[in-house]
């Protein structure tokens, strides 16, 4: 695979999360996609949250696009791996839930594993605590994130 190729990959991930189009990531995911949230609430190395499998990813995706109305990353930076193999988004989140009144804002980075312009595995680190002071309980896909 191709520094394009991936870049190009992530960049559609990225706009069909934000699109708030299940499918379209859906489209994108290997068939045993994995997303780990690694930094936890508790302070401890274990993760906080671990989706894996497309459908379990997908339960991700869903409870997103339930909870939130705008999905933004702000001031994007990306950098594909020298193997073309990782892609990597900095960026910063801007993120609102009118049902809730929520405006949430984090920092991100992900990492992006792709093969054969699939993602296989994603890595999405940001601040546990600014996501914990929502107060908004966890979808049934996220209990079972965590609870594995």
């Amino acid at each position: 695979m191709d520094h394009e190729t991936a870049l190009n990959t992530a960049k559609r991930f990225f706009a069909a999360f934000e699109g708030r189009d299940p499918e379209g990531v859906r489209a994108l995911l290997s068939p045993e996609a994995n997303v780990t949230i690694p930094l936890s609430i508790a302070g401890t190395p274990a993760p906080w949250y671990v989706f894996d499998g497309r459908e379990h990813v997908m339960g991700y995706i869903d409870s997103v696009v339930a909870k939130f109305d705008r999905v933004a990353f702000l001031d994007k930076v990306y950098t594909v791996s020298a193997d073309a193999g990782s892609v990597f988004l900095q960026a910063n989140g801007d993120i609102l839930s009118t049902a809730e009144q929520l405006v949430y804002r984090n920092v991100y980075v992900f990492r992006i594993d792709i093969e054969d312009a699939r993602i296989v595995k994603v890595w999405e680190y940001a601040n546990p605590v600014a996501y914990a002071n929502l107060g908004i309980e966890n979808s049934e896909a996220e209990a079972a994130a965590q609870a594995r």
